[in-house]
């Protein structure tokens, strides 16, 4: 640094040339923590040049217009200057409309003196010397404020602001000593900076700038002063600052404390004027870190907390597109990541945990080159970066300001974006640009583009607002690990645009409406009826609200209706009383009423509990000895007054008493004025238990745990069945500290160690789980997509994208393999970039219940396009987890194994629970059948093997859609799992399949040779079929053979026996594996067909299609005539083909 000050001065040492500390000035780096040091260079000059650099740096935002150097008696160099106020700047804002005005005006209708006088309101001048202790500048007080007197401001003339170079500094016409105008408020400004070797606390010299401030108030006042800033520096740090206003009688202006007053501009600080500010210490010292309290009246509660980042970016201008865009992200994301730095150390804050909304601000000085367009997409991708630690500090607002040029010559202008995700889950990006409004001289923001931000049309010193209502429900949501109530339809929406995009990739033709959803609020009336109603977000008064939802999706492009439900959080946290409840039943009973799916969003805590407060506040205590409380108490009781005051609202019985001398209400019972205390709760609790049961059996119902669910919210999300269970989520019965306190002491730390996802996903309560709620309500969509609009109408067939007609490519092994690959697909283990389809349509197939019952694999996916259920086989061996109960000391963590194609205790629950599942949704069912039996051990039969083998068989046996039972390559059904999925058990809907290669019997090979084909029956095998057996067996039967030989030939038998016995086992095996084949299946007719897993897509895609259509037909055809059996109609059905077939081929001979 001090070389550029060198080579900035001339070879006679007189002067320097200010174009050689343009380096300096446009640094990007912050030169303040060592530019101080040359404000005491030994080389005069130097000192001078170091003085303009900070001026000129510090005020580059601003209309520099004249500054000149002097020097005081004692050699102490001064530099004077004088700047206009930049034109976006709030003070000159009511002067920008004369200027406006007379620049649209004709020459001769512009009073220039008009416009002179206008703009002297928004000049300034100021000093700035260096000194090296207080004591010298005191000294030397008066001289500086004689220099302000000498050099009055002049009335700038527009000409010669405008042309004149920003380096004039010798002789400046703008300093002179003709008399000017009295000025409404002090423009007058004095920097004084201060060496500062000693280590002083800023106490300390508040205390001494304070006092010396109070005392020359007066003279300050009289000279115009508009403020007085020390700059104490110390060597190698960055100066302090403490600013004394003439606004606040020259006390510290604390929220500029260390921050150099010019700044100030750039930074904003008067946009935060809605709130009390307290300046935070950072360790950068770019990062300007406040905590923003909502001013409020007085003794009014303030519960608006908020952390305002702000920083300023410093550069010279970027001259090339490329170099603008680079450097705007690189810098961008670098302050990004020190913003969320310094607000990490500002939660240790005692309000921190308070806070919400925080705000980051970035100013981007230089000027960049790029597409405004282009700068929304990088800030979103670099904000969906870090998204999670940004919602983690509660940065729910950023601002970025930026100085852009379309191309490198065009015209500069300020463009503002915006960024709020006030919700939690959409990233809101507003762009604007700042224009001046010609009738009022005010600055506002433009919308730039289509989208009209919230803030078009305001000014661009429209502060921050106060967070409302709204804002403060969302903070209590959000604050308990939930989305706030009325923000779901948006999140719906949301999910809908994400479906779409999905939907549009794969098929760039398709057009995304231009609504993709409606709904409408569902308000309990008077008479406990729903009614539909418009309302305002928050203007519910009851812990339950519904919606009736109209879906535009890719399924259903001219929409389809759901129900909705969800607990309020932010209303008795979310607890259910009789109100909650018949807002509950209400909803749910119209998705029955209409056959559309209820969806149920649970962020509750149970039943609610409470006191009777009107008597709460009026009992008394009957003692025992009111000498001693300790020995206890008699009775509660009211006194006449206080009974006369409650016994209108039947809030209490009591019997009348004369006791100690007076008459007395002796409480017998407390009922309360308000319903919904107790008991009430739990008996309408216990009615939306019985609707959601009722209503899992007539209509599709999916339930989202967001929060919590505890007690009959953990049994609803249950009775509903298809639970999608949000990460920190619990499902309980009862809270974590109840059940310490019955236990006597402290087991369980928190609810998620009773009901989190590792609890509740693993033992099959949750079917799948979501890291959010926006993700939860996303897996909402996707199930509701393979769900009919209306229960017991059409599929919501789709037009598949992967062909009905392809091969399946990746073919099963008899070894054991990952079930879903023949599902999905799997990449080619040859080539992992070449993918090997599987059954269904690439990227349909969902898994749910994935951690519990691991030997099953069930989910939904797409066949051509119908959605369909699935239910698979896990071929490998799996490990199960039982954990350890942390209430019992005893108890410790288990790991069990599974074998593959094994049907246990939680694998058969979970079968037939799928089954059931997937039969309320009217999806047709795909079994892929590859078990060797049920595991019939002691304890297995102890855990109820039988009973949930027998419940698989109650699920079949009511399912009312097409079931296609397939037996894959090497796959197996024997015995009772045979018996459990045998086409007889629903005639009507079941059907067989298998591949060649599979097999079917009641035992394995192994154990019908154990029992069928003994060693015996091997060595008559043997001696009927080997030529050596046959041979001994004869020399044996020689009447002549002596002992001797006959032992010997025995001998040799033996010994011939005992080694054909392997291979004749192997060879019994094969003979009884011969009895299981496919085509013995077909020919004993307890198959249907023999299909080849490389066509198996295809013949079975169809033969499914011609069983919906078949089943519609027969819908139709009982619903005229009701009295005709399934035969009959199935019969008419053939009889109706067979007309057709043969009424088309005739046509077609006519024709030839």
């Amino acid at each position: 640094m001090e070389s550029i000050f060198l080579s900035a001065i001339d070879m006679y040492g007189h002067d320097f040339c200010p174009e050689n500390l343009q380096k300096l000035i446009l640094s990007e780096t912050s030169i303040f923590d060592v530019l101080h040091d040359f404000f005491y260079h030994s080389n005069g000059i130097v000192r001078k040049a170091a003085l303009e650099v900070y001026v000129r740096r510090a005020y580059i935002s601003y209309d520099l217009t004249c500054l000149q150097h002097q020097d005081l008696t004692a050699g102490i160099c001064v530099v004077q200057f004088q700047f206009l106020l930049p034109s976006s700047h709030p003070n000159r804002i009511p002067h920008n409309k004369a200027i406006g005005s007379g620049i649209d005006e004709s020459p001769s209708g512009v009073d220039l003196t008009q416009l002179v006088l206008d703009l002297e309101n928004c000049q300034r001048t100021g000093i700035m010397a260096a000194f090296n202790k207080f004591e010298d500048f005191v000294s030397n007080f008066d001289e500086l404020m004689e220099l302000l007197e000498l050099t009055p401001p002049p009335t700038p003339r527009l000409s010669e602001s405008e042309g004149s170079s920003p380096h004039d500094h010798h002789n400046c016409n703008s300093f002179s000593n003709e008399e000017t105008p009295k000025l409404v408020e002090p423009i007058h400004i004095i920097n004084i900076a201060l060496k500062c070797d000693e280590n002083v606390d800023d106490r300390a010299l508040n205390a001494m700038f304070a006092t010396f401030c109070a005392a020359k108030r007066n003279q300050f006042e009289e000279a115009s002063i508009r403020r007085v800033t020390f700059v104490v520096l110390s060597r190698h740090e960055f100066p302090r600052y403490f600013t004394f206003r003439a606004r606040s009688n020259f006390e510290e202006d604390r929220i500029y404390r260390h921050l150099e007053p010019a700044l100030a501009f750039q930074l904003e600080i008067n946009r935060m004027r809605n709130y009390d500010l307290e300046a935070l210490t950072t360790s950068n010292q770019k990062m300007h870190l406040y905590l923003g309290k909502a001013k409020v009246a007085k003794g009014q509660e303030v519960t608006d907390f908020r952390f305002f980042v702000r920083t300023i970016i410093r550069h010279s201008d970027l001259i090339t597109k490329e170099a603008s865009f680079e450097y705007m992200q690189n810098e961008g994301e670098r302050l990004l990541l020190e913003s969320m730095d310094e607000l990490e150390v500002a939660f240790s804050h005692p309000y921190s945990r308070r806070t919400d909304c925080n705000h980051i601000f970035l100013n981007f000085v230089p000027n960049v080159i790029m597409d405004p367009s282009k700068l929304e997409e990088s800030v979103r991708s670099m904000v969906m970066r870090y998204g999670q630690r940004l919602w983690k500090l509660r940065v729910l607002q950023a601002e970025i300001k930026m100085t852009i040029r379309l191309t490198p010559n065009g015209n500069p202008f300020t463009i503002r974006l915006f960024l709020a995700n006030e919700s939690g889950y959409y990233l809101d990006i507003s762009l604007y640009k700042e224009v001046t409004d010609p009738k009022t001289g005010i600055i506002k923001f433009e919308a730039w583009g289509t989208k009209q931000g919230p803030l078009h049309g305001l000014p661009i010193s429209s502060p921050y607002i106060t967070k409302d209502y709204l804002q403060q429900k969302r903070f209590q949501a959000q604050s308990n690990g939930t989305t706030y109530v009325y923000d779901f339809p948006d999140m719906f929406k949301q999910s809908l645009m994400k479906q779409w995009a999905e939907y549009k990739k794969d098929r760039p033709n398709v057009e995304i409406p231009s609504q993709v959803m409606s709904y409408v609020e569902l308000v309990l009336d008077s008479e406990r009826h729903l009614v539909e109603q418009k309302r305002l977000p928050g203007e519910n008064k009851i812990g339950m609200v519904a919606w009736k939802m109209t879906l535009y999706t890719p399924e259903y492009v001219g929409g389809r209706d759901i129900i909705v439900i969800s607990n309020d959080i932010t209303h008795q946290i979310g607890s259910f009383s009789p109100l909650e409840d018949y807002v509950f039943t209400r909803a749910s009973e119209l998705a029955r009423k209409l056959r559309i799916p209820r969806i149920y969003i649970s962020a509750n805590s149970g039943a609610r509990i409470g006191l009777a407060e009107e008597i709460k506040h009026l009992f008394q205590i009957c003692w025992e000895n009111p000498d001693e409380p300790e020995e206890g108490f008699k009775y509660l009781y009211l006194s006449p007054e206080n009974y006369k005051k409650v016994s209108s609202m039947n809030s209490v019985r009591a019997e009348l008493i004369e006791d100690e001398g007076e008459s007395r209400y002796k409480i017998t019972t407390v009922i309360g004025k308000d319903d919904g205390l107790g008991v009430e709760n739990l008996r309408y609790s216990g009615m939306i238990a019985g609707e959601t049961s009722q209503a899992y059996n007539e209509i599709p119902t999916i339930s989202m745990v967001s929060c919590r669910a505890i007690g009959i919210g953990a049994y609803l999300v249950r009775l509903g069945q298809r639970v999608i269970q949000v990460e920190n989520s619990p499902i309980i019965l009862t809270g974590c500290g109840a059940l310490n306190k019955l236990l006597g002491r402290e087991v369980y730390s928190s609810n998620n160690q009773l009901g989190g996802v590792q609890i509740m996903h693993n033992n099959g309560v949750s079917h799948t789980t979501a890291t959010d709620d926006l993700e939860g309500v996303f897996t909402i969509l996707k199930w509701l997509s393979f769900v009919p609009k209306v229960q017991g109408e059409g599929l919501p067939i789709i037009d598949s994208i992967d062909p009905v007609e392809r091969e399946v490519q990746y073919m099963p092994t008899g070894a054991p393999y990952d079930p879903r690959w023949m599902l999905a697909g799997r990449p080619s283990s040859a080539n992992p970039d070449i993918w090997e389809n599987g059954f269904f349509d690439k990227d349909t197939f969902i898994e749910i219940m994935r951690p519990w019952a691991q030997t099953i694999v069930a989910g939904r996916a797409r066949l051509g396009g119908i959605p369909v259920g699935i239910i698979a086989v896990e071929t490998r061996t799996v490990e199960v987890t039982v954990p350890a109960d942390p209430a019992n000391l005893d108890s410790e963590a288990k790991v069990l194994s599974q074998a593959g194609q094994v049907w246990f205790p939680d694998s058969a629950y979970k079968t037939s629970q799928a089954i059931k599942d997937f039969n309320r949704e009217s999806l047709p069912l795909i079994i892929f059948a590859n078990w060797r039996g049920f595991s019939g051990g002691m304890k297995d039969m102890y855990d109820q093997v039988l009973k949930f083998g027998a419940y698989i068989v109650d699920a079949l046996r009511e399912y009312t859609q097409p079931i296609l039972v397939y037996i894959p390559p090497y796959g197996e059904l024997r015995g009772g799992a045979w018996v459990v999925v045998d086409p007889t058990i629903n005639l009507q809907h079941m059907e067989m399949y298998a591949d060649p290669e599979s097999r079917g019997g009641v035992l394995e090979p192994e154990g019908i040779v154990e029992v069928k084909y003994r060693a015996r029956d091997l060595l008559k095998t043997m001696h009927r079929l080997d030529p050596e057996c046959i041979q001994i067996r004869d020399q044996l039967n020689n009447p002549e053979l002596n002992t001797d030989q006959r032992k010997e030939f025995e001998q040799k038998l033996h010994l011939r026996e005992r080694h054909l016995l392997p291979i004749y086992h192997q060879i019994a095996l094969h003979f009884a594996d011969l009895h299981d084949t496919a085509y013995r299946m077909q020919e004993k007719g307890v198959i249907q067909d023999i299909v080849h897993w490389r066509q198996s897509r295809r013949i079975l895609y169809w033969r499914l299609r011609r069983l919906l259509l078949q089943g519609e037909a027969t819908k139709k055809i009982l619903k005229v005539k009701s009295d005709l059996t399934h035969g009959q109609v199935e019969s008419m059905l053939r009889r109706w083909f067979v007309e057709v077939k043969e009424i088309g081929r005739a046509s077609c001979r006519e024709r030839v």
